[in-house]
């Protein structure tokens, strides 16, 4: 008997909505692309159609739980929108659970910002910041999963913010590892004390039975005060099974977004306040970004580059 295939059958039952669908009309039927034979699909007549359904919402709601903390505002948002809450469910398919587990909340953001792209929002306002809220959320994953990786393959070594001197703005300066820097239409922790009224543990709970409502959505995708959010991603439980990582965040006027096309790794503060100051910035802009940068080394968002 080939229990391998009918374990793989059982596990698309269970996330497969339309393959579960067909399985409660027609089990012989439904099961037919399966390699089993007489034996083994008579043991899938014992499976009660409603005790499925019941065992396949509960893996769906466990598996949505746990990516709910890695986008705690997309899911907000999604939800407060006409079907919201479907388009997650079904987003959670076979294709997804089979993902490798550092992988699944990434794939599951891409293709969320796929259906996104294809919504038809009200405004189109609200699609283009519901979208760059979710790159944000997107991108902190993407470091999450890379620092995740690290310590899984031995290949991870802790580091501390850059030490520097009184010389340090004139050093080439670069992004540090494992930190994203996003455009955000609101300060992070503002767009969620907005729509995320309990813990990201118990959020996709709350928001299956309490979805935002309209009003709300549009408070944080109408009221604009861009930052740009700046997000570090640290190991804070080392685990050779699944360690966990927290982040470090900080934000700056989106002012400074034009300025980190170079932040490449060749140029110095310096070197761009001078730019700056040809362009007509004057002290007290100069001063602001000098300090900007500061924060930032100080924080560990920046780094300096290696002399080659």
């Amino acid at each position: 008997m080939s229990f391998q295939e009918q374990e793989r059958a059982l596990f698309d039952l269970l996330f497969d909505r339309s393959l579960r669908a067909h399985f409660c009309k027609d089990a012989t039927q439904a099961l037919s692309p399966y390699d089993l034979g007489v034996e083994e699909l008579a043991d899938f007549q014992a499976i009660r159609p409603d005790a499925l359904e019941i065992d396949a919402k509960m893996r769906r709601g466990f598996i949505l739980t746990h990516i709910c903390r890695a986008f705690p505002l997309s899911f907000s948002l999604v939800c407060s929108l006409d079907g919201g809450r479907d388009i997650l469910k079904d987003l959670i398919d076979s294709e997804m659970v089979r993902a490798n587990m550092l992988e699944r909340s990434i794939l599951f953001g891409t293709r969320l910002r796929e259906l996104l792209l294809a919504y038809t929002f009200e405004r189109a306002k609200e699609q283009t910041t519901s979208i760059a809220i979710l790159e944000a959320e997107l991108s902190m994953a993407m470091i999450a999963s890379s620092l995740k990786k690290q310590v899984l393959d031995n290949s991870y070594e802790a580091t501390d913010p850059a030490e520097f001197g009184a010389d340090w703005s004139d050093k080439p300066i670069k992004l540090a590892a494992h930190v994203a820097a996003v455009i955000v239409p609101q300060p992070y922790a503002d767009m969620k004390r907005l729509l995320c009224p309990v813990a990201d543990t118990e959020l996709w709970s709350h928001l299956a039975q309490n979805p935002p409502g309209r009003a709300q959505r549009r408070r944080v995708l109408e009221n604009e005060n861009r930052r740009i959010f700046f997000a570090r991603a640290r190991i804070n439980q080392f685990s050779r099974c699944d360690p966990t990582v927290d982040f470090q965040t900080m934000e700056l006027s989106d002012g400074f977004a034009p300025l980190f096309q170079h932040v490449d790794g060749h140029n110095s503060s310096d070197v761009i306040l001078k730019q700056l100051a040809q362009a007509g910035a004057d002290d007290k802009i100069l001063s602001g970004v000098k300090e900007g940068f500061l924060k930032l080394l100080q924080n560990g968002m920046l780094d300096f580059s290696m002399p080659a």
